[in-house]
């Protein structure tokens, strides 16, 4: 596996979820934060057609909300904990732009993984595009 970008960041701010918190919700302001996974586990809802749907799980070492950094749009989607807890680091400009300063490959990294992302969410709609379905979330009433 490839270089983790945890190993980039040092002295954030860290936080702590429980089970069923948002971190954010879809469509609330850029608060000009991203955030890594340290522990615990979140999905990644984003809602199509009136229907809320998970669109990605996030582990340890992973990051969501990194376009809030560079540019002030609505979130896109919901971070929600799915864990008993999770710490959550999180990452304002002025810290992310200190650690590219000093540590070149971690924007290499945070690209890479952004292009990566887009490619999917391309794929995912040339699936609704042809009439293939993206599974809803059902409730648990």
């Amino acid at each position: 596996m490839g270089i983790n970008i945890l190993e980039f960041i040092n002295n954030v701010s860290v936080k702590t979820y429980l089970a069923g918190e948002e971190v954010f919700r879809e469509k609330d302001p850029s608060n000009g934060m991203m955030y890594f996974v340290f522990t615990g586990a979140l999905e990644i809802r984003k809602s199509y057609d009136g229907e809320e749907r998970v669109i990605r799980n996030l582990e340890p070492g992973a990051f969501f909300g990194e376009i809030a950094l560079i540019n002030n749009v609505p979130r896109a989607a919901t971070a929600r904990v799915i864990t008993e807890k999770a710490k959550i680091g999180i990452l304002d400009q002025e810290m992310f732009y200190r650690i590219g300063q000093t540590n070149p490959k971690f924007f290499s990294i945070l690209l890479n993984t952004t292009i990566q992302r887009l490619v999917s969410v391309e794929d995912e709609i040339a699936k609704l595009s042809s009439g293939q379905s993206i599974h809803p979330i059902r409730s648990k009433d």
